[in-house]
């Protein structure tokens, strides 16, 4: 009996192992995934222009407002360009210069 009991522990303690070791590896591979994103091209939604200077005939646009500095920006992924947590743009990196109309102040 107390053979069987060991058993038992040891597969529970190799299993709790595997799962804290998926983990982190869950982590790398949604990184992965999210720098694949492509680059938000102009226009694609909310008048979005990867230039902020490209935006002042837009009438909500104010001087100085940019991508990085809006509540939905979520930090730089590579070259300059970052992830938008507005779900409009959940499929696409922004430019950290850009800007779209519903930019909001962080």
């Amino acid at each position: 009996m107390t053979e069987s009991i060991d058993h038992n522990r040891r597969r529970l303690l190799q299993a709790s192992t595997l799962m804290a070791a998926a983990i982190p590896l869950s982590a790398l591979v949604h990184h992965r995934t999210a720098t694949a994103a492509p680059q938000a091209d102009d226009g694609h939604a909310h008048d979005y222009v990867g230039d902020a200077a490209d935006a002042e005939d837009h009438a909500r646009y104010q001087a100085g407002q940019q991508c990085q500095d809006c509540r939905f920006w979520e930090g730089e992924v590579e070259g300059g360009y970052g992830e938008c947590s507005h779900p409009d743009f959940a499929d696409v990196l922004v430019s950290a210069d850009g800007w779209c109309d519903v930019f909001a102040p962080a």
